[in-house]
């Protein structure tokens, strides 16, 4: 499911966090009495890419332990607690659901985009050799620099601004904007000054908006030979020569665009629908009680991982949802619920149009869809699979699946009839 401002952006995760992912009940981003979604949505994508790159065999390789250690310890979901056993229509009100109008950036990729990505993701396939006949940098070129970053009112120089000997390819976008295009024609051997502006949005909050000045030299500049041998060597399909190379950039371009516009028009048009909408006052308590579980088990998992990781630690998940929200303690059990009840919302929106619509999905799809998680997760059958996971979790594995799917074909439903209008961005003065 894609939910407006991180409501909630549904990722399939193959790990031992199909509890969470499955019953969609992972409410970062969602913001309450008015507080910001920056801080939540930087959370949940530092989160997502930590538990991206745990290697999945060291999860799934002590399932059967955590399986029978598990068993004596939760307790079983009872059937109140699935979605099948409620009537969606009686916390729903649906308003116009289809032929919401949303808006999408008309995808126009950019010989400089193309460059830029050449640059940025394919610099390190190609021998680079020192320039002999030209002394100015160029646009492609790798320079070697040092250079020292300062404040531009005092002149100090900021932690984290100062290296040497740094090998940068120009037009990379690796350094903040500005300072690759404040290098072009720089001569070898000199030294500049760039007047910068560090992002209003950079990650490091004093550095964020703030006016500094880099002091660069510039100690020898190589260019890339772009054989076609090397070129070759890349490995992509049809890819023999620059030209190719710089088409298949082109095509992966457009198609991330679309894929961005198609999660655009879901979010979105659903965010429509659900204003479009009017919800009960009240929704089952048992419901709000499990995905607050889940939301926790979810934070548990990544305050383990910050933990691993980084050597951050909290006292608690309450402890932890307070500081990545910036909420008062005392708040967060509000907050919490009040999280599980704009879920759902959102899940209660979804059945209903599905319900209105005879969106179904059959016991093949459901089977299917679980036996590739279950051969992922170490398992050579769904019942098995689901054994497990109903010992340690609590849950049946086939309903949360069924309560997904109908969610994703809802959501596709909801895109596909909707009106999309194609708007041309205009570039930030």
């Amino acid at each position: 499911m894609f939910y407006k401002e991180g409501i909630f952006i549904m990722r399939k995760k193959l790990t031992i966090l199909m509890a969470t992912v499955l019953s969609g009940a992972m409410l970062t981003g969602c913001t309450g009495s008015g507080n910001s979604t920056s801080g939540a949505s930087d959370s949940a994508s530092t989160s997502a890419s930590i538990a991206d790159s745990i290697d999945s065999d060291s999860l799934t390789g002590s399932l059967d332990d955590s399986a029978t250690a598990a068993s004596t310890q939760v307790e079983e979901l009872s059937e109140d607690g699935y979605l099948d056993y409620y009537v969606a229509s009686d916390y729903v009100t649906l308003g116009e659901y289809k032929g919401v109008e949303v808006e999408v950036p008309k995808i126009d990729i950019t010989d400089d985009d193309v460059q830029t990505t050449l640059l940025s993701s394919y610099s390190s396939y190609f021998t680079v050799t020192e320039v002999t006949d030209r002394t100015d940098v160029q646009m492609g070129d790798t320079v070697n620099i040092d250079y020292v970053g300062k404040y531009a009112d005092t002149l100090e120089e900021f932690s984290g601004g100062t290296g040497s000997g740094y090998d940068l390819v120009i037009g990379s976008g690796t350094f903040i904007p500005g300072f690759e295009d404040g290098l072009i024609g720089a001569e070898l051997g000199s030294t500049v000054d760039i007047n910068l502006t560090f992002p209003e949005d950079y990650s490091a909050s004093d550095l964020a908006g703030v006016d500094v000045i880099f002091t660069v030299t510039i100690n020898s500049i190589s260019a890339p030979t772009y054989s076609e041998e090397e070129i070759e060597a890349i490995g992509i399909d049809g890819v023999t020569d620059m030209e190719s190379l710089l088409n298949s950039i082109r095509t992966d371009l457009e198609e991330e665009a679309q894929e961005e516009n198609d999660d655009t028009v879901k979010s979105d048009a659903l965010e429509i629908v659900h204003d479009n909408a009017t919800f009960a006052e009240q929704f089952p308590q048992v419901l709000i009680d499990r995905f607050i579980a889940d939301y926790e088990d979810t934070l548990e998992y990544y305050m383990q991982m910050y933990s691993y990781y980084y050597g951050v630690s909290y006292d608690s998940v309450d402890d932890y949802i307070a500081q990545i929200y910036g909420i008062e303690t005392d708040e967060v059990a509000a907050y919490k619920e009040e999280q599980a009840v704009t879920q759902l919302e959102y899940i209660f929106l979804e059945r209903a149009i599905a319900d209105e619509e005879g969106i179904t999905v059959t016991d093949e799809d459901i089977e299917n869809e679980l036996l590739d998680v279950a051969t992922q997760s170490g398992y050579t059958d769904v019942d098995s699979f689901a054994e497990y996971y109903n010992e340690t979790y609590g849950r049946d594995v086939r309903k949360l699946a069924k309560e997904q799917l109908i969610a994703e074909k809802t959501l596709d439903f909801i895109a596909e009839n909707a009106t999309v209008v194609e708007v041309i961005e205009l570039e930030a003065e």
